[in-house]
């Protein structure tokens, strides 16, 4: 997989090495996380990709995304951003450049499922094209939230 290393960060293939740094991040981000057990059988699953977007700087990871590819359908099953890296859009280049590299291997539909309240991420995706396609009543069981469930259609797509 080409890196990209653009600016000041590089995004490139999560590899083991980064899971300690991709795990505090998962904490600080999400009421359930991951558990490194799980991102590990993510990484060795034939269908996944995954991806960090490294700052150049100090080497450190500043996010990372995780998908599943079956066939021309992609799964979005998990993107985060350390804290205090958010607002450098780094989840929109993360995500774009999944999109752009799944594309090209004949990805056309990407899903995931947000949660409703979070309005940030539900902006993010909108901004890159994705719609709002169902809904997933109470989906989040820590916190009793919907998740609505959104798409992106390659083929429909205007230049991101």
């Amino acid at each position: 997989m080409p890196k990209d290393s653009s600016g000041e960060v590089e995004i490139e293939e999560m590899r083991e090495a980064d899971l300690d740094e991709v795990l505090g991040i998962e904490k600080r981000s999400f009421v359930a996380p991951w558990s490194k057990g799980l991102f590990r059988e993510t990484l060795s699953f034939p269908l996944s990709f995954n991806l960090v977007i490294r700052k150049k700087v100090d080497n450190k990871v500043a996010g990372y995304a995780n998908f599943y590819v079956i066939g021309d359908e992609v799964q979005v099953l998990n993107i985060a951003v350390a804290p205090e890296s958010r607002k450098e859009c780094y989840a929109t280049r993360l995500l774009r450049y999944a999109i752009g590299a799944l594309g090209g291997r004949g990805g056309k539909e990407f899903f995931l499922e947000v949660r409703e309240g979070n309005s940030d991420a539900i902006r993010l995706y909108g901004k890159l094209g994705f719609m709002k396609v169902g809904r997933r009543k109470k989906y989040y069981r820590e916190t009793n939230e919907d998740a609505l469930v959104m798409c992106f259609k390659a083929d429909d797509a205007p230049d991101r």
